[in-house]
């Protein structure tokens, strides 16, 4: 029986798989949504032939695939996660990741046995202090391949240990972590650096997450004094509905934000030039209006009480302040700063 015409059928919203998030659809017959629904199909056949060839790629490779029609690798990187979000399931799932991000470091031993299909014997120890370069170790996609037994989808087991790490530390910048690094703070503080360079990618929240549940490590938070640099760490608390099954409470940890808090900038202010202060733009009050939206934001433990209560101040004072506004403090600053909200926040972890 005709349930209508094939027009006003091609035009309903479509999910294309019952399993997949019920919330997401997109209008064929919608003018508006058709490059979104293109940008989806281009992805859904590059993943189907993948797929079947039973490999698997970098999302920088779906991008140069279809160069002429994506206008940006951030809008192939949104097609990607729609199509996920559609199908329910994660995007290492599709036989994709992203290619490497993050770099991490300190006070840790990483041991991998096992042999990969190919014959080669990849077992050894890796000492997380012991760095090629101040950038450390990259984070790469065996962090999200890992079972609950620690095993890669190639059958190496990766285990983590530390002696004597006592927090993981969470870095926004690349450079604060690269300065960091390189001052060797975890010899004087024993500790993991880790960086997401900015908005972290799957793989570095899947790291911090095994750290934290596997070394039983808290995990503090270093950013930029401005909302945004909040809102780097609050991803590694709660990833939100945007990224479908890689988000919400999946590689969910507590984080704590120690720094650089508008408090913090308030005893620092006259040691500092008034060049270095930025002013609030709309956008980061925009950000400030929805970092403080307790309705909208019920889901994510991230602030709390005080963290609020920093956030407004930073919204009255109406300026913000990057991290590498403290090199102006001498070339030894930064770490001898870092290190003091370190021991404060691992003694008043212990003291909770």
């Amino acid at each position: 029986e005709d349930d209508g015409s094939a027009a006003d059928q091609f035009a309903r919203p479509t999910s294309l798989n019952p399993s997949g998030d019920a919330k997401f659809s997109r209008s064929f017959g919608n003018i508006a949504q058709s490059r979104s629904f293109t940008s989806i199909c281009l992805v859904m056949s590059f993943v189907h032939q993948l797929l079947l060839s039973n490999r698997t790629t970098t999302t920088r490779e779906v991008y140069y695939v279809f160069v002429t029609h994506f206008r940006s690798q951030r809008e192939c990187d949104g097609a990607i996660l729609d199509v996920a979000k559609m199908l329910g399931v994660s995007r290492v799932s599709l036989g994709l990741s992203a290619s490497p991000k993050g770099w991490f470091c300190g006070s840790l031993e990483i041991t991998r046995r096992g042999t990969l299909p190919c014959g080669k014997d990849v077992s050894g120890k890796i000492d997380g202090t012991a760095l090629p370069s101040v950038q450390g170790l990259p984070i790469t996609k065996e962090w999200t391949e890992r079972d609950d037994e620690g095993r890669t989808e190639d059958g190496v087991e990766i285990l983590l240990s530390s002696k004597d790490a006592r927090l993981i530390v969470v870095i926004e910048k690349e450079g604060v972590y690269n300065r960091l690094s390189e001052e060797r703070i975890f010899d004087r503080f024993p500790c993991i650096l880790v960086t997401g360079k900015g908005f972290p990618d799957l793989a570095t929240r899947a790291l911090v997450h095994a750290l934290h549940h596997e070394l039983e490590l808290p995990v503090v938070g270093i950013c930029d004094c401005n909302p945004f640099g909040v809102s780097v760490l609050a991803l590694y608390c709660y990833a939100g509905e945007r990224m479908g099954i890689d988000g919400r409470m999946r590689y969910s940890v507590p984080i704590e934000w120690i720094g650089l808090r508008p408090s913090d900038v308030d005893g620092l202010k006259s040691e500092l030039p008034g060049t270095v202060f930025q002013r609030l733009t709309d956008l980061d009050r925009k950000r400030i209006t929805s970092l403080l939206d307790t309705e909208n934001n019920s889901n994510n433990p991230f602030l709390t009480e005080e963290d609020g209560e920093e956030i407004e101040l930073m919204k009255e004072r109406g300026y913000k302040l990057e991290l590498e506004a403290l090199y102006w403090l001498g070339c030894d600053f930064m770490a001898k700063w870092a290190i003091a909200l370190l021991e404060k926040a691992y003694e008043n972890n212990n003291n909770m």
